[in-house]
């Protein structure tokens, strides 16, 4: 009887075995089927030039790549569709505008072109990325930092939450960009205008999801540490900010995007460096192979600090709230 229990468990594992790796290979091969289309057809001459495919056919092999190794470590966690869906936009964008010739050339360029800027404008690029880095990292780390603070002090003080958080429900619906013109007119430098924008329009929402967190907490921690009879300044930094910060960590990833928005339609009016103002000045120029390049290096921009930001959290946190 035990034989025969071994002998279907190996069995199993066996056919297991043998339909992960056969799932492994139908991913790569959906994948590679796509990119290789994809890759095929920009080497056919279509209605619209497209000089130079260089940077488009390495963009378009590495996210094979990518894809490739993530099948091959996911195994059956990992499904295609992510890669079918980038290649199919490519593969309808290139039949369409650049083969066929259908719509306007100019507001749909090929996408060779626009991925040849990455090469053509590398250092204008990066010096704009360089740039709009430096100030999201100064405005949201005054806001992160003051909006914390100043979050967890209003919370645990019931007579100043009762005082403040109505105002801060007042102010925080206020979109940043309504600032920006006065801040521009009233700062120095357009730096620290942009500066100040992602400040502001940081800060209330962390203020409010601090003040939120203070109100949260677990009553049963509060009394504990309140038999202890801790200061008012260990329970703050010693007991709730670091019950929080798990919590602040998670909010950051859905804050980035909204930062960088803000940051980009700031750079749009009165930059002369930055990502918005690369994308603003070639709209005003119709160069709109540009403006896609400076779109697709957002997102990436957007994607890497959402990476860089799990990667910390899982190194950083070894804790969760409870």
């Amino acid at each position: 009887m035990t034989d025969a229990r071994t002998l279907n468990s190996l069995e199993t594992q066996g056919s297991e075995k043998t339909y992960s790796v056969g799932k492994i290979i139908l991913n790569i091969a959906i994948v590679t089927l796509f990119a290789g289309t994809v890759i095929t057809l920009s080497f056919i001459k279509g209605k619209v030039s497209a000089p130079k495919n260089t940077v488009y056919v390495f963009i378009m092999g590495f996210i094979w790549l990518y894809h490739t190794a993530r099948a091959v470590i996911k195994k059956d966690e990992y499904h295609p569709d992510i890669a079918v869906l980038i290649y199919s936009l490519f593969l309808i964008w290139d039949i369409n505008f650049r083969i066929l010739g259908n719509g306007n050339p100019v507001l749909s360029p090929p996408m060779e072109n626009v991925f040849e800027v990455f090469l053509k404008d590398s250092q204008f690029i990066a010096e704009g990325i360089g740039h709009s880095l430096m100030i999201l990292v100064i405005g949201f780390s005054i806001a992160l930092i003051t909006g914390n603070i100043l979050g967890m002090i209003v919370g645990w003080v019931k007579r100043l939450n009762n005082d403040f958080t109505p105002i801060a429900k007042v102010l925080s619906p206020i979109p940043p960009m309504v600032y920006t013109p006065y801040l521009i007119a009233l700062m120095p430098t357009f730096t620290s205008a942009s500066i100040a924008v992602i400040g502001i329009g940081m800060f209330w929402p962390i203020f409010l999801g601090m003040i939120n967190r203070v109100g949260s907490i677990n009553s049963r921690l509060i009394d504990s540490a309140k038999a202890m009879n801790v200061s008012t300044p260990t329970m703050l930094f010693k007991v709730i900010l670091p019950y929080s910060i798990p919590s602040i960590v998670g909010s950051l990833k859905i804050q980035i995007s909204t930062i960088f928005m803000i940051l980009i339609m700031a750079e749009m009016i009165g930059a002369t460096s930055g990502l918005g103002f690369f994308i603003k000045k070639y709209s005003d120029y119709a160069d709109y192979a540009r403006v896609l390049a400076g779109i697709f290096v957002v997102g990436a921009v957007i994607t890497i600090l959402n990476v860089l930001l799990d990667i910390a959290e899982k190194k950083l946190i070894k804790w969760k709230a409870v």
